[in-house]
């Protein structure tokens, strides 16, 4: 019964998203600033898990919502949702941020996990925003239990220090073909367990 609501949650949300992207789209500020307060909360915990910096991680939010304001249009809906996007433009801005300035995390004291995000939101935020946010956390904490130990640990090296497959197969010390592999399934449950829309 509960998933349902959540799944019924999950497609007003994007449903709400899209249309705020359309207004973004016009130019509307207003548009931006709530999708800002949606996941803001969400982006930043993600980006300082990457870089491990706070200042880096606020630098990293400001330059993804400016790019949804400047690039609204590219978003195609076919691929995912609007939250989907974001999250993927943050973890991208957050890689690349962490290459160019060539260093590795500095410390673990900053580190959140994904499902603790929620907890950081401003006071501010929509409660059915945050419900929403939580359910996400929820299907996703729960999907990772689906997981071995190794596939949680190669995907992690993946998703959040941006490793490729063959830098992970060195560092695991462990054949290219089962990275893969282990990969490939880590992700198959997971877009089992949570929506192929939200991995």
């Amino acid at each position: 019964m509960w998933l349902l609501a959540l799944l019924v949650q999950r497609t007003e949300q994007n449903k709400q998203d899209a249309d705020l992207l359309e207004r973004i789209q016009r130019k509307d500020q207003q548009a931006l600033a709530l999708l800002y307060d949606r996941y803001a909360p969400v982006l930043y915990p993600l980006a300082v898990r990457i870089v491990a910096t706070r200042e880096d991680a606020e630098e990293i939010l400001q330059e993804v919502f400016l790019q949804v304001w400047e690039k609204a249009s590219a978003y195609i809906p076919d691929r995912g949702s609007v939250y989907s996007w974001i999250v993927a433009m943050c973890r991208h801005r957050a890689i690349d941020r962490l290459r160019s300035k060539g260093h590795k995390k500095k410390s673990k004291e900053t580190d959140l996990e994904p499902s603790q995000s929620v907890l950081h939101a401003t006071s501010d935020s929509d409660p059915h925003d945050l419900i929403v946010m939580k359910g996400y956390a929820e299907s996703v904490r729960s999907a990772l239990k689906s997981l071995s130990r190794l596939e949680v640990k190669i995907l992690e090296l993946s998703y959040y220090e941006g490793c490729s497959q063959s830098e992970i197969a060195k560092m695991l010390k462990m054949p290219l073909g089962t990275v893969k592999t282990k990969m490939r399934k880590g992700i198959q449950k997971l877009r089992q367990a949570v929506g192929k829309d939200e991995v």
